[in-house]
């Protein structure tokens, strides 16, 4: 396995600094597989690549080993953001988000590896979001008649109103087909605050971490992140949180509903689910968000109850 420019160590869950963390569960393998945003825009000399940390656990992990080194030439250049792998057709896809060169917008695309920890190589052709938008975090999403999705942010700095859309994908994931359809709009979330960029004078509705889940009720449930006003969520923070959207008919086409309710207010967002090789439900996150260089992975269990995702109980 590749090691880079960072001595591979056993480190503790809390010694990890990671923003947006992902877990593959490998149930084949009994291990899980941990991703993230770590060398955004590289460091020092060297360029930016993907990392993955390995555990049999979910508190003592080995690494980080090189899950994506890319090659000369690949489109690209920083801005690598939240990784999310997914097992499709007995290979493995790394979605993730990329910024390209002057002039060129940043967006999603997808790799592919025999091996969850990679290395991973180009698969699309260039970025799966449309040209010309200025887009991030898309995750994956096959529906009950086997048609493809990329859900993604629809970023605020290019819209004031984040929004959050899907897109059709081909069947050897190369290619996006036909036009995004809309699920949601940030300005129209009630607990929803502005955020503000200093550097570019700029303020807007974040849209950040779309994941779906399918519930046993039937409703496609999809959890999100941005900021919200104080005493909302769970802790009433009024910080980064994980908002929920549902499809009623469980249908990303079908009508969208907005909890006002949040499932996280605790600082913590950028969420995904995953299940422990016992069967446990966890949302994984990073905590916390702000201040900067202190985010780390954070698991919490998570229960399903009949009207959706509840935090479990200590």
């Amino acid at each position: 396995m590749k090691t880079g420019f960072r001595a591979v160590k056993k480190v503790k869950r809390e010694q990890i600094h990671m923003r947006d963390p992902f877990i593959f569960t490998s149930h084949e393998e009994q291990k899980y597989y941990l991703f993230g945003t770590t060398f955004a825009d590289g460091c020092g000399d060297k360029d930016p690549i993907f990392e993955v940390y390995i555990g049999k656990n979910l508190e003592d992990w080995e690494g980080p080993y090189v899950a994506f080194d890319p090659p000369k030439g690949f489109w690209g250049v920083r801005h690598y953001w939240a990784p999310e792998v997914f097992e499709i057709d007995e290979r493995f896809y790394m979605f993730a988000s990329f910024k390209g060169g002057i002039g060129e917008h940043r967006g999603t695309g997808i790799l592919v590896a025999d091996h969850p920890a990679g290395p991973y190589i180009p698969h699309s052709e260039g970025s799966i979001t449309p040209d010309g938008w200025e887009c991030l975090d898309g995750t994956y999403y096959e529906d009950e008649n086997g048609e493809r999705w990329m859900v993604f942010c629809h970023e605020w700095t290019q819209l004031f109103e984040g929004r959050i859309k899907a897109i059709r994908l081909s069947k050897d994931l190369k290619t996006a087909v036909g036009e995004p359809i809309e699920i949601l709009n940030a300005a129209n979330m009630p607990w929803i605050r502005k955020f503000g960029d200093p550097r570019i004078e700029k303020t807007g509705y974040l849209t950040d971490a779309p994941f779906l889940y399918k519930a046993k009720n039937g409703e496609l449930i999809l959890l999100w992140s941005s900021y919200s006003v104080p005493n909302y969520g769970d802790a009433g923070l009024g910080g980064y949180t994980v908002a929920v959207a549902r499809s009623k008919n469980g249908n990303i086409t079908g009508e969208w509903e907005h909890d006002e309710k949040l499932l996280l207010d605790r600082n913590a967002g950028h969420s995904s689910l995953f299940r422990d090789l016992n069967g446990q439900l966890y949302i994984c996150t990073h905590y916390p968000d702000t201040p900067h260089g202190s985010e780390r992975p954070l698991f919490i269990k998570v229960e399903e109850v009949e009207n959706g995702l509840k935090i479990a109980e200590k």
